[in-house]
């Protein structure tokens, strides 16, 4: 809460990027006050006072007297940043102070009145030139995982640990030399310590138990089990809270110890599903442990499992620039140091690609989408299906590679798992090839075509009853129905055929009609917005 000293202090500065006076003693337009906070927030945030002139006399205003509780929830909506707003009652009259924090990392605000991406250029407002907006969105967030730890030494990390690290270290870069380097070398070409000091990520990584509960406790991971997932209760639970090196392999042995075998059956031949894929288990870890906020206190990353889910939640939401919609595409890092570690040690193949991975194997496991939906601006929660949902999809993918001797990529699989979801396939390329190889069909002529499997897939699957319901009726087919009610009703009104088929546009009917008519079967009588259709003679 502002004080009037406080306030006092301000009236003392001068008014700059960050500190801005309003006389506004009757009126404020919400353009200029939407202007004005997107403006601070772009600068890296300020003060707006209303109220005082610009020769930073306090001369009172009037508005939104006894509303100005309201304005932080209507500048929130409107700027997508929380703005504090108080009023504060100076001797010489009243005054309204915005309290407006800096734009999110890589964010800059845009504002709903004059301008679009409002700075300040000397005492006025201006469109942000392309240099600044590229500073902006060019912006990262700070590596907390290379921030140095005052006071942390070698001899507070576990010596078991560090031998590991360099083992593996000197095994993914096949460098048998690098065994023979000290551990203050090793540390120094990881990056794990600077001249500054140790860092976060060598902590995480190689700090004895006790000096981690002592300085990072919240660098821990919790699995849970239960047989019957709706259950509240556990039946088994395990925390880790330790060199993360030592912990890594403990705890997919952990998970794999509950883990199901699902047989997969083709003619002769058999193989095997497991519910917890190794791969996308351990991906999802160090997904977890790599981008999670550690400096959100009392949260650790949980896993929880059960016969049908493998699900982990680890605090902090998305790293900016990251979505549920864009992150098989974009990849970005929230601890980099971790990150570059873990791949230096061998432990991921391509960092930042762990998520791709994931999605990949869970198509083709016939399982689904991996789910991110659950996730918010606090965290990110990922369910992987454990239970396959369509072994048909695996074994059809799996013959059309065979067949066609064509490798499908990770894009095309995902294409096809939203073809099989029945979703929406846009991409014109995929499109043509999936139809080239007999992997799908169009249904449809005009831009309301869709695209499902292929007949042959539904007869692999044992279902053509359901490749019937999708694929509807034949173009001929609809053609007879028309004309089998203009036989029997007579005439036909479009309105008619809409309600016959109501999966087409009325474009598409008008098509079917148009060729009834070329071929002499139909003919159209009245106007052309209220006439109707009937029989042509002979027919």
């Amino acid at each position: 809460m502002t004080t009037i000293e406080q306030l006092n202090d301000w009236l003392k500065e001068t008014e700059d990027l960050h500190l801005e006076f309003k006389e506004a003693r009757n009126a404020y337009s919400d353009a200029n006050l939407a202007d004005y906070c997107a403006a601070l927030a772009n600068e890296g945030g300020g003060k707006l006072l209303l109220g005082v002139r610009n020769n930073k006399k306090v001369v009172g205003t009037k508005v939104y007297s006894g509303t100005h509780n309201k304005l932080s929830n209507e500048l929130l909506s409107k700027l997508k940043i929380r703005i504090d707003v108080e009023e504060v009652i100076h001797p010489d009259g009243r005054v309204v102070v915005f309290h407006v924090p800096s734009h999110p990392i890589e964010q800059p605000v845009r504002s709903t009145g004059k301008y679009t991406y409002p700075m300040r250029a000397g005492e006025s407002l201006v469109e942000m030139d392309i240099m600044t907006l590229k500073r902006i969105l060019n912006e990262t967030e700070p590596d907390f995982s290379c921030s140095t730890i005052p006071g942390l030494t070698i001899s507070d990390l576990d010596s078991g640990a560090i031998q590991k690290l360099k083992d593996l270290w000197a095994k993914k870069a096949k460098r048998n030399d690098y065994l023979k380097i000290t551990n203050e070398q090793m540390l120094s070409n990881l990056s794990l310590v600077t001249n500054d000091g140790l860092n976060y990520a060598c902590l995480i990584l190689l700090g004895k138990k006790e000096i981690i509960d002592r300085l990072l406790p919240d660098a821990e991971v919790i699995f849970e089990w239960r047989q019957d997932p709706k259950k509240t209760a556990h039946d088994f639970r395990k925390s880790w809270r330790a060199p993360f090196i030592f912990i890594y392999d403990e705890i997919w042995e952990t998970i794999n110890s509950r883990n199901i075998r699902i047989p997969l059956q083709e003619g002769l031949f058999q193989r095997e599903i497991f519910a917890f894929d190794e791969k996308s288990v351990r991906e999802a870890l160090l997904n977890a442990v790599t981008h999670r906020d550690y400096t959100i206190k009392g949260r650790s990353i949980f896993i929880k499992t059960s016969p049908s889910d493998f699900f982990i939640e680890s605090p902090g939401g998305f790293v900016q620039g990251v979505t549920i919609e864009n992150i098989l595409s974009r990849s970005a890092w929230r601890n980099r140091r971790l990150a570059e570690t873990f791949e230096k040690a061998g432990l991921v193949e391509r960092s930042g690609q762990g998520m791709n991975d994931i999605f990949e194997i869970t198509m083709k496991e016939g399982k689904g989408l991996p789910d991110l939906s659950k996730s918010d601006a606090f965290s990110v929660r990922l369910n992987i299906p454990a239970q396959v949902k369509d072994k048909n999809f695996v074994l059809f993918l799996e013959k059309v590679a065979n067949e066609k001797q064509v490798i499908l990529s990770f894009e095309e699989i995902y294409e096809l798992e939203k073809i099989r979801e029945q979703e929406v396939i846009s991409n014109a390329e995929y499109k043509k090839r999936f139809l080239d190889l007999g992997i799908i069909e169009q249904v449809g002529r005009t831009k309301g075509a869709k695209y499902i499997l292929s007949h042959n897939y539904y007869a692999y699957k044992g279902k053509i009853g359901i490749h019937t319901r999708l694929a509807g009726l034949s173009r001929n087919q609809k053609k007879e129905l028309i004309l089998k009610h203009l036989t029997t009703k007579g005439k036909g009104f479009s309105k008619d055929f809409q309600d016959v088929f109501p999966e087409l546009k009325s474009r598409d009917i008008n098509n079917l009609m148009q060729e009834l008519k070329r071929d002499g079967k139909v003919i159209h009588e009245g106007s052309k917005k209220s006439g109707y259709w009937v029989l042509a003679e002979g027919n």
